[in-house]
């Protein structure tokens, strides 16, 4: 019989719940530590990726059809059109700053394009905070959030979107 790390059911529990776990996480550190056994676990038991970042460690799969993840990149990219457009450095913003749950809320609402996010899990804003709490790519404290290392993944998926398209309209 195959031995397994202690903390091994909590890692498995973790990832499938769809949580980010972030450095310097001890169950990153042990997914690290066996990255092609945790690879292999969890392609032939769920068909899942396991993807290890430099700071982060993921499941994805390209059978899941993730709503909560479209909802998070669309808010993602209206926040940091509101930040860019208010003259922050979004950037910077999203990656060192604290955010007030409801100033962030009432920013958003007053965006012409909150039509986009009211049809969306962000509409319901503070549950959706606590969700994205609960996944480890936010944490929130109190009245306030910041993002966590895990936000990078979105903003390269946001950029690849956003350089797709660009293609796309060059080609036309």
């Amino acid at each position: 019989m195959r031995s397994y790390p202690s903390d091994h059911k909590e890692i498995v529990s973790n990832l499938l719940d769809g949580k980010f776990i972030i450095y310097p996480n001890p169950m990153f550190i042990t997914i690290q530590a066996l990255e092609d056994e945790y690879k292999e676990f969890f392609k032939e038991s769920y068909g899942f990726e396991l993807n290890i970042d430099l700071e982060f460690v993921y499941l994805s799969s390209n059978e899941v059809s993730e709503k909560r993840t479209r909802d998070f990149t669309l808010f993602l990219a209206m926040l940091c059109r509101e930040l860019d457009y208010s003259g922050k450095n979004f950037r910077d913003s999203i990656e060192f700053a604290n955010f007030d749950i409801l100033e962030t809320e009432q920013l958003l609402k007053r965006s012409s394009r909150w039509e986009i996010l009211e049809k969306t899990s962000v509409a319901n804003f503070d549950n959706f905070i606590e969700t994205w709490h609960k996944k480890n790519v936010l944490r929130r404290t109190g009245t306030q959030f910041k993002f966590t290392k895990a936000v990078k993944l979105f903003l390269e998926f946001a950029v690849n979107v956003a350089n797709a398209k660009l293609k796309e309209q060059q080609t036309l």
